[in-house]
C-alpha cells in the first residue's frame, strides 16, 4: 500500500512537469515579437587613460636582494625629461637619465639591511617613488 502511493505520488508529479513544460513550449512558439520592441545594444570597449605622465622601473637591484659587495649598482628606466633622487640612510644622489630614459648609478651600502629609494620626478611636479631593500653581508649561506 505504502509503496504504491509512492510510485502513484512519483507519475503524478513527473505527468505535471511534463504538462507544464509543454504549456510553456507552445506559449513561447507563438509569441510574436514586433520590429520595433527589439533594441540593439553596442559595447563599446573602453579606452584607457594613462593616470600619470611620469613612469619608473628599476631592474636592478631586486628587492630583498642579498649582496656581498659594499658598492652596487642602481639602474632602470623612467622619462627621459624626470629628474631622479636616490637615497639611502648614508647618501642622496640627484641626477637626471639619458635622451632614452635608462639610468644608472652607484651607491654604497651599510652593512646589514639598507633602504634605496628611487624617486623620478616630472617637470610638471608628478613623482613616482620605488623603495627597495638590499642587504650587504658577507656570510656564506
Amino acid at each position: 500500500m505504502k509503496a504504491e502511493k509512492i510510485v502513484i505520488s512519483f507519475i503524478a508529479v513527473l505527468i505535471g512537469v511534463l504538462v507544464a513544460g509543454a504549456a510553456f513550449y507552445f506559449y513561447q512558439s507563438t509569441k510574436i515579437v514586433s520590429p520595433s520592441q527589439i533594441k540593439t545594444v553596442s559595447i563599446k570597449s573602453p579606452t584607457p587613460t594613462p593616470s600619470s605622465s611620469i613612469f619608473l622601473s628599476v631592474e636592478n637591484p631586486k628587492n630583498e636582494d642579498v649582496v656581498d659587495t659594499k658598492t652596487i649598482t642602481v639602474n632602470g628606466k623612467t622619462t627621459s625629461d624626470a629628474v631622479i633622487i636616490l637615497s639611502t640612510i648614508s647618501d642622496d644622489q640627484v641626477f637626471t637619465p639619458t635622451k632614452i630614459g635608462s639610468f644608472s648609478t652607484t651607491t654604497t651600502l651599510n652593512d646589514g639591511a639598507n633602504l634605496i629609494t628611487i624617486t623620478a620626478i616630472a617637470p610638471n611636479g608628478e613623482e613616482v617613488k620605488i623603495t627597495k631593500t638590499v642587504t650587504y653581508s658577507t656570510e656564506s649561506f
